[in-house]
């Protein structure tokens, strides 16, 4: 008898453990200006909230369970491992000294991380330095490295870690000759994101972003950050501050901003600094390089944000520029610094109509610049004196990024992508107008991508404006409204989505579909009134221009709206959550990762005063009225048939509150009616996504596209049970 007790207790305990948790609303409710909010599912921020906390780790449990169930799925992540394994090993965060010793991450396909390797030579031995997953193996957590920055002498590296996905990490030191690590780290810093480290020019330190508070639950949350010296051998925690809010009083530095110091070398007569951010222009500041060794620098302003000025050289005393004042494609200007006159600069380079100039280095041979058209198709040129030409590139080019070999080299570092070739690298004499290959593993081939065709075209949004829209699919498409479609897009910040080849979008087409990218407003590839018009209370036009992508489609019968997905994350979250909130009728699923679904609720996040660069301030009417009309979680309505979502985010994510989904996931499940899955993915072992592996990516896109297939009703994706 007791044992029948016991049985059924026990039977009786796992039914209530597997039962659903369901989240009820709340009433709570906002008054801006006259205008009533309502938000149902604001207790879901509270992070103390041990329901809230079950219902996460539920969703947890139950996503994993439907995913790793659906058919199909398996083979996708399978294809993507075999497609990897032809490159036996992927390098990356390459730095090519003056001496041209490089230091550079490599993975191997059995490794789950990078790991530091080091050559004396182009030709010299390679020496492995430093595996990540020996650092602090006895606290059980996974470290990767996120940066990289050897010393002036090569003797010492420094190198950004970080564990179980998060970002904000730490600064270890290696000794190059001996391979050990030097007793300090540096703890509060995430180099990757903030500017990176730079050493001293005797190499006695690093100038590095200083972090006060990095728990994600305090309201000082990376606020106040500060730009510091550390020099080797000191405690870890002692640093002079040289650039902060506290430090500078005379300069107007808010919380939310990010008085980062960039990259200076020997050569260099000054040094500059920006407050930085989540924000496309910044005020700029200067000092002579001999301030460094100051107890207090005297920064200068260089220029303010309201000069619509970008990436700036300073060559002595002259001061290089990308203006986009009243050139939405941009120009090359130079002013003096001792008396700049931006409006009335020396116009370097004029502004091209057609093609947007992209990035430009100066060394001894003259200027060279790159450029793109609609985002897609990649030029570059060179001026010397007064001749501008173009140098005509080895290979078709999608995108360019050019950068000196090092300060003492004329050469150039051509690196070349596109949508079906991957990153090609070149060195280019610019004396012989000669490129020879500077890969550092030899070509792979796809023979599966032999017969895709890559599509460029632009088409009407609602308000005509001209879109760019890139089609990727394999020959003989038969416009029979048939297609599978994955529309991909993002459209802030004026981050431009240029052709990189990336295997896993690809994988999409080798299941018989049509990948887009939709080059929407909010980036920068039509320049930078395409960025402006889609831009706070522009911001509409992103999401307006997706459905328009997606509208095309179907009236070209390419495909219907029953085999729509569209796909983003972070602030690409503001793109796909509006675009079902406003048309839920047009798309069959809704991918989101880590997204931007709750913008007026921005600052109260832990990254949000710094987003609001970008999106809005909530104290200022007209921009909450904006984050209002870009918040996808007050938009959604009860009794409106949603397409099936696939939102998912990472626990330990630094720039997208992990509530953010949750409070949308919980909204959407409770308002639709279409029956159709709302899947909430929930890992507690990722970040923002930025330092997955290769292995972490793929068991991600194998998630979304056999979730996405199984919903447009593919019979090799189906539920087993």
């Amino acid at each position: 008898m007791k044992l029948f007790f016991l049985i059924c207790a026990f039977a009786f305990t796992n039914i209530v453990a597997s039962q659903e948790i369901i989240l009820t609303e709340k009433p709570f409710t906002d008054n801006y200006y006259g205008k009533v909010i309502s938000d149902p599912y604001r207790y879901m921020e509270n992070p103390d909230d041990t329901l809230v906390q079950k219902w996460f780790r539920q969703n947890s449990i139950e996503s994993r369970k439907l995913l790793d169930n659906i058919s199909g799925r398996k083979e996708i992540f399978e294809k993507l491992l075999e497609l990897e394994k032809r490159n036996s090993f992927d390098i990356s965060l390459l730095n090519i000294t003056d001496n041209n010793y490089s230091f550079y991450l490599k993975k191997l396909n059995s490794d789950k991380t990078g790991k530091l390797y080091f050559k004396s030579g182009e030709k010299a031995k390679e020496i492995l330095l430093f595996d990540p997953a020996d650092y602090k193996k006895e606290a059980g957590s996974n470290y990767s490295i996120t940066y990289i920055k050897p010393s002036w002498n090569n003797n010492i590296v420094a190198i950004g870690l970080a564990k179980n996905g998060e970002e904000i990490g730490e600064i270890a030191f290696l000794n190059v000759k001996t391979k050990t690590l030097l007793p300090e780290v540096i703890t509060h810093c995430w180099p990757a994101a903030l500017a990176g480290i730079k050493w001293l020019l005797d190499d006695s330190g690093i100038v590095y972003i200083h972090i006060p508070v990095i728990d994600s639950k305090d309201k000082n949350y990376i606020l106040n950050t500060e730009s510091v010296i550390y020099k080797i051998g000191d405690q870890p925690d002692k640093h002079k501050i040289i650039f902060s809010k506290n430090n500078n009083p005379e300069i107007e530095i808010t919380n939310a901003d990010f008085p980062v110091v960039y990259d200076f070398n020997s050569n260099d007569k000054y040094i500059t600094a920006s407050l930085s951010g989540a924000t496309t222009y910044e005020d700029y500041y200067y000092a002579h390089i001999t301030e460094l060794k100051n107890q207090k620098i005297n920064w200068k302003p260089l220029y303010k944000k309201e000069d619509e000025l970008l990436n700036p050289k300073l060559i002595n005393d002259n001061l290089y520029c990308v203006s986009s004042k009243n050139t939405p494609n941009f120009k090359i200007i130079k002013t003096n610094i001792i008396s700049p006159d931006f409006e009335n600069a020396e116009i370097v380079v004029a502004e091209n109509k057609i093609e947007s100039i992209d990035d430009y280095v100066i060394n001894k041979e003259g200027l060279f610049y790159s450029t793109t058209k609609n985002g897609v198709e990649a030029k570059l040129y060179e001026k010397k004196g007064d001749i501008i030409k173009q140098i005509q590139l080895p290979i078709k080019a999608g995108a360019v990024t050019i950068q000196n070999n090092n300060s003492n080299n004329t050469g150039l570092l051509i690196t070349i992508n596109g949508w079906l070739n991957s990153k090609s690298r070149y060195s280019y004499d610019a004396q012989k107008n000669i490129f020879s290959e500077a890969n550092i593993t030899a070509p792979i081939l796809y023979p599966e991508f032999e017969d895709f065709v890559v599509e460029e075209i632009e088409i009407p949004s609602h308000d005509g404006a001209m879109v760019p829209v890139s089609l990727i699919y394999k020959k003989g498409l038969k416009k029979d409204k048939m297609n599978n479609v994955l529309i991909d897009g993002y459209g802030s910040f004026g981050i431009s989505l240029k052709p990189r080849f990336k295997i896993f979008y690809l994988s999409w087409v080798l299941n018989g579909g049509v990948f887009v990218e939709a080059h929407v407003r909010g980036g920068s590839e039509k320049g930078n009134d395409w960025y402006k018009n889609g831009y706070k209370s522009t911001k509409p036009n992103t999401w307006k221009d997706l459905i328009a992508a997606a509208e095309y489609l179907i009236k070209e019968k390419i495909t219907s709206n029953e085999k729509i997905a569209i796909t983003s994350g972070s602030a690409g979250g503001i793109l796909v959550g509006r675009a079902i909130t406003e048309r839920p009728d047009l798309f069959k699923v809704m991918i989101c990762k880590n997204g931007e679904l709750n913008t007026e609720r921005l600052k109260e996040t832990p990254n949000g005063p710094n987003c609001l660069k970008e999106f809005g301030n909530p104290e200022i009417k007209e921009e909450l009225e904006a984050l209002i009309e870009m918040d996808s979680y007050l938009h959604i309505k009860k009794g409106v048939q949603y397409p099936a979502c696939l939102i998912s985010t990472g626990m330990n994510d630094a720039r997208v509150a992990p509530w953010i989904s949750g409070k949308f996931a919980a909204r959407l499940k409770a308002s639709s009616t279409s029956k159709k899955p709302i899947v909430f993915a929930v890992n507690y072992n990722a970040g923002h996504g930025l330092d997955n592996s290769n292995l972490e990516l793929y068991n991600d896109f194998a998630d979304q596209f056999a979730f996405a297939l199984w919903q447009m009703g593919n019979p090799k994706f189906k539920l087993l049970n």
